[in-house]
C-alpha cells in the first residue's frame, strides 16, 4: 500500500466530533449553544478514531476470590485526630484518594494543615496560595514543621514529576480545579481538565501507594464542581459543611470504600485552627432549653448522636393565611406537623404564623424528630411550658399515631450521658439505661396535653 493510500485510509477512519467542555455533551455538528447544559460557545472539535487500537496482554490471568493477598491487613495512617480517623474507618488507607469538598472559606486549607501535623512527610501542592500565605496560616495552626513540603504549582506534569522524585507519605492537592494539563483540552477547572488530572493522580496513588487528599469547590447547587466522574473515581468523598454564622464545622462521609457512609466528625474553628469536638460534648446549652415551645432532640448522624434544640413560636396571623418560617428545617415538615395537629387535636394552626428554629449545627432531617417538633408547636400554641433538660423523639404517622424511632437504645444512652432529666418516646427500648420514672411513652396525640402539663 502506498503512502498516499495509507494517509487517505487514516483520515477516513478519523471522525470529527464536537464536545462540550462544561458537560461533555457530544454532537457531530457545531452549535453555538450546548443542548446538554445550555452554555454558549463551549463546543470544541475533537478527532476520534473509528478504529482504536487496544493492547492485549495475554499474560494476565484472573485470580480466585478466595486467594490470600500478600498482606492480609492494611496498615492505615493515623491523622492524630480521633474523630477523623473514625470517620474514615480507622485511618487513612495507603494508596487511597480522598476528595474533600466544601464552600469557599469553610476551612479546607486549614484542615489540610491539621492533617500535616500528623508527623508524616507531607507534600502540600497549592495552586491558589503562595508560600508566604500558607506559612502565615501554618504558624497560626502550629504546622511549621520540617516534614511539611510546599509546592506552588498548577502544571499537572510538574506536580507528578515532583511527587515521583520526593516520594512523600501524604500528598495534598489544593485544589483539583486549579490543576492544568497541557495535553488536555479546555481551561483549568473544565470537565476535561479535572477528569484528566484526577485520573493521573489516581493512577499515581495506586502505583506508589501514596494517599492523596484533593480539595474541591462546591457550586451554587451544592454539588462538587466538575464531572460526576470525579466522585465515582475517588475512594472517599467528604463534604465539609459549616454552621451559618457559627464556629462549628462538620465533615460528612458521602462515599467511603473503607468504612461506613453517613458518619460525621465535628470540629470547632478557633484562632489556632480546627479543634475536635468529642461525642460527649453538646453543641447546645442544655440549661438554656425549656420554656414555652422549646425542647431537645437527639439526632442520629451516622453512629453519633447530636443534641439539637427545637424552638417553636405559634402566634395568631395578621394575614389571610398563616406563614411558615423555618431555620435549619424543611418547610414541608412544618406544614405536615401543623396539619396533623389541626386535624387530630383541633388546633387552628391555619390561622396562625409558625416560626421554627433548630439549633445544634446540622439541619433537622431525622424522621424521629416528628414528636419533638409536635411537642414544641403544641407547647407554644397551648402556652404550656416544657421544663429544662427534657428531650423527645419518635415518629408521627399521618393517622395520628406515635410510633417508635430507630436506634432508640443508642439515643437514650447518649441522653443519659448528657444528663437529660426526662424523655418522651414513642416506645421504650429493651434494657433501657433510663429509670422508668424518667421515660414517658406516648402512643396517641390525645396524650400530648397531659404530657405537657406533667
Amino acid at each position: 500500500m502506498s503512502a498516499e493510500i495509507a494517509t487517505y485510509v487514516a483520515k477516513k477512519n478519523q471522525k470529527p466530533v464536537f464536545i462540550c467542555t462544561h458537560c461533555e455533551y457530544s454532537t457531530v455538528k457545531w452549535m453555538g449553544q450546548c443542548p446538554g447544559c445550555g452554555k454558549w460557545n463551549t463546543l470544541e472539535e475533537r478527532i476520534l478514531s473509528s478504529t482504536p487500537s487496544r493492547k492485549i496482554r495475554s499474560s494476565i490471568k484472573p485470580a480466585s476470590i478466595t486467594e490470600k493477598e500478600k498482606s492480609d491487613s492494611i496498615t492505615r495512617l493515623s491523622s492524630k485526630m480521633k474523630e477523623f480517623d473514625k470517620l474514615l474507618g480507622g485511618g487513612i488507607v495507603p494508596g487511597s484518594v480522598i476528595l474533600l469538598a466544601g464552600d469557599p472559606g469553610v476551612g479546607k486549607s486549614t484542615f489540610l494543615l491539621a492533617l500535616a501535623k500528623s508527623g508524616y512527610r507531607c507534600l502540600y501542592v497549592s495552586g491558589e496560595e503562595s508560600l508566604s500565605q500558607v506559612q502565615d496560616r501554618a504558624k497560626r495552626v502550629g504546622a511549621m514543621l520540617p516534614t511539611v513540603l510546599f509546592l506552588h504549582e498548577t502544571s499537572l506534569e510538574t506536580i507528578l514529576a515532583v511527587i515521583e522524585k520526593e516520594k512523600p507519605d501524604l500528598v495534598f492537592i489544593d485544589s483539583i480545579q486549579t490543576v492544568y494539563s497541557g495535553e488536555a483540552r479546555g481551561f483549568a477547572g473544565s470537565v476535561s481538565q479535572i477528569r484528566d488530572a484526577a485520573g493521573m493522580f489516581l493512577e499515581l496513588a495506586k502505583r506508589m501507594n501514596i494517599p492523596f487528599v484533593l480539595t474541591g469547590h462546591i457550586t451554587k447547587e451544592g454539588q462538587i464542581a466538575g464531572p460526576r466522574l470525579l466522585e465515582h473515581a475517588v475512594d472517599v468523598v467528604l463534604y465539609f459543611e459549616h454552621e451559618k454564622k457559627g464556629p462549628y464545622r462538620f465533615i460528612r462521609a458521602i462515599k467511603n470504600r473503607f468504612g461506613a457512609t453517613g458518619e460525621i466528625a465535628v470540629f470547632q474553628m478557633t484562632s489556632s485552627g480546627l479543634q475536635e469536638i468529642p461525642p460527649n460534648k453538646t453543641l447546645v446549652n442544655i440549661t438554656e432549653s425549656g420554656g414555652i415551645g422549646s425542647i431537645l432532640f437527639p439526632q442520629m448522624e451516622g453512629s453519633r448522636v447530636l443534641l439539637h434544640e427545637i424552638q417553636a413560636l405559634v402566634t395568631p396571623t395578621g394575614f389571610a393565611n398563616g406563614r411558615r418560617v423555618g431555620e435549619n428545617i424543611d418547610l414541608s415538615r412544618i406544614h405536615l406537623i401543623a396539619a396533623i395537629l389541626e386535624k387530630y387535636m383541633s388546633m387552628r394552626l391555619s390561622e396562625c404564623d409558625i416560626f421554627i428554629r433548630v439549633r445544634g449545627g446540622t439541619p433537622l432531617k431525622d424522621p424521629a424528630a416528628d414528636l419533638a417538633l409536635l411537642l414544641a408547636m403544641a407547647s407554644s400554641f397551648l402556652e404550656k411550658p416544657i421544663p429544662a433538660a427534657v428531650a423527645a423523639f419518635g415518629e408521627v404517622s399521618l393517622s395520628g399515631d406515635i410510633r417508635p424511632a430507630s436506634e432508640t437504645k443508642e439515643r437514650l444512652k447518649a441522653l443519659l450521658a448528657y444528663k437529660i432529666q426526662k424523655v418522651f418516646v414513642g416506645s421504650k427500648a429493651e434494657a433501657s439505661p433510663y429509670p422508668d420514672q424518667a421515660i414517658r411513652v406516648l402512643q396517641t396525640l390525645n396524650e400530648i396535653p397531659a404530657a405537657l402539663g406533667s
